[in-house]
This record gives structure tokens, sequence and C-alpha cells, in this order.
């Protein structure tokens, strides 16, 4: 695995008014690494998330992905919002998927697969479905490409989520609770997915509840309270020898 970093945070800063949600943020991760977020709800993993590819806004700190800033220009100690049309360039090659699908329910799956594709690539139809067919079979989902998502179960619409992200190749996914809100029968189809994902390996910050996942897959696992990172390390020694007491606590409650 390469030493080159993917993401880089530093002395990352979030605010909502006068609530501080992030505190002071460092975090690596390197090209083909999986690092899994854990904590309590409300500790601000799925808003640091949502400041990695700039959904939101961040008052203090840096975020670069692929050596590219993700926020802000800083020159000449004066700190300038970068245009949308660069950070769009730029979330791009940055895929997500979110608690609840977000797919859109107008459209097939196959529709759902190509817009993004055709409308920010520039990518020819047939090629887009072309390779939206051969991720809609990596996923199982080869039967589904014409049927609209509300004819899906939970599982497969949050399976042609993923598939949706990975149309637009990018060079790393963030998952946000990609589980949370599936029947517990159907979590495993989309693990599946992503641990084959990992062993690809695609680059993944991963925030979840699923403590096997995290302790199977990931390279880091980070556990986040009250908006800092308590402790982080590889998973052998974070499950087995966690040093803060905080995750000592927050382990005995969730394994």
């Amino acid at each position: 695995m390469s030493a080159e970093p993917v993401i880089q945070i530093r002395n990352l800063h979030k605010s909502f008014g006068e609530l501080t949600v992030l505190h002071g943020i460092d975090l690596s991760v390197a090209k083909g690494e999986v690092l899994a977020i854990i904590g309590p709800s409300g500790s601000g993993k799925s808003t640091l998330l949502r400041c990695i590819n700039r959904l939101e806004d961040y008052q203090e700190g840096t975020i670069e992905f692929l050596g590219q800033s993700m926020g802000y220009d800083i020159s000449g100690g004066r700190r300038r919002p970068l245009p949308e049309a660069v950070i769009a360039k730029r979330r791009a090659r940055l895929g997500m998927v979110f608690q609840n699908f977000n797919l859109f329910p107008h459209k097939t799956v196959m529709e759902n697969l190509i817009e993004g594709p055709i409308i920010v690539k520039r990518e020819a139809r047939e090629q887009a479905r072309k390779r939206a067919m051969t991720l809609l079979s990596k996923v199982g989902l080869a039967e589904k490409a014409d049927i609209y998502p509300n004819r899906l179960s939970g599982g497969q619409q949050q399976r042609a989520a993923i598939a949706r992200a990975l149309a637009m190749e990018p060079e790393a996914m963030l998952f946000d609770e990609p589980t949370s809100s599936l029947d517990p029968e159907l979590v495993g189809e989309v693990l599946e997915v992503m641990k084959a994902l990992a062993r690809e390996g695609m680059t993944m910050v991963v925030v979840t509840h699923e403590m096997g996942f995290a302790r199977e897959v990931a390279h880091q696992v980070v556990m986040m309270d009250r908006g800092v990172i308590v402790e982080s390390g590889v998973p052998a020694d974070f499950f087995s020898r966690p040093k803060e007491q905080r995750t000592r606590d927050f382990l005995s409650k969730v394994l």
C-alpha cells in the first residue's frame, strides 16, 4: 500500500452557529487504505465526511484530496473559498454513499447510474450504459437495470447507490453509515459489496456501526466522540487492547 495520502486533513474545525462539532481533526488516508470511523451518534462522524467532499463548509483547517484543496485557497495568510465549479470538478472524483440511498425515484436504476457520467463527464450514452451494466452485474443487480428504486429492497437500493457512485470512476469512496437504514437481514449483502471493493484496492472512508466489518476490512480504525478523535489504531490493537477508557466503554456496549 502506497504511503502517498489520498485524503489529508489538518486541524479541521467545523461549527454550526455557536455549536462546534469538529475540534481540530487530523487524519490521513493512504491510497488503497480502508479507514473505519466509529463512535456514538452525534460525535461528528457524518459531518466530517460531508466536509471532506465539501457538502459542508468548515471554518478552520485544510482538507486535501489527491493533493488539491477541497475548500479554500490559502495564500498570503488569507483564506478564499474556491469557486463552486472547481470544487464540483474535484468532488466528481470522490464517490459518496449515504444512509438513505438518495437514488432518483423517478429514474430507473440504469438511468440513475448513467446520469452523472453523461452530464458531468460528457460521456457518450452507450459507453455510460455499458459501464453501468458491468457495475450492476458486479453488485448483483444486472436484472434490475430497468426497475424503479421503489421496487427494490433497501439492500438492493444501497447496492445500486454504490454502483452509481462507482459509475463516476472515483479515486476514493466515502460511506456514511451505509447499512444503518437496512433491516438486519439485508446488511450482509451491502457489506459484501464493500468488502469486494476493499479487496480491489479502493481507497475508502467508512463511518459505520458494523464492528465486524471494521475489524475484518479496515486498515485503520478511528474512534470519535464529541468532535474529537479519541483513539486510532490498526484493528487488531484497537479492538483487543484499546488505550482510552472512552473507547473501552464504547466497545463494551457495541461488541
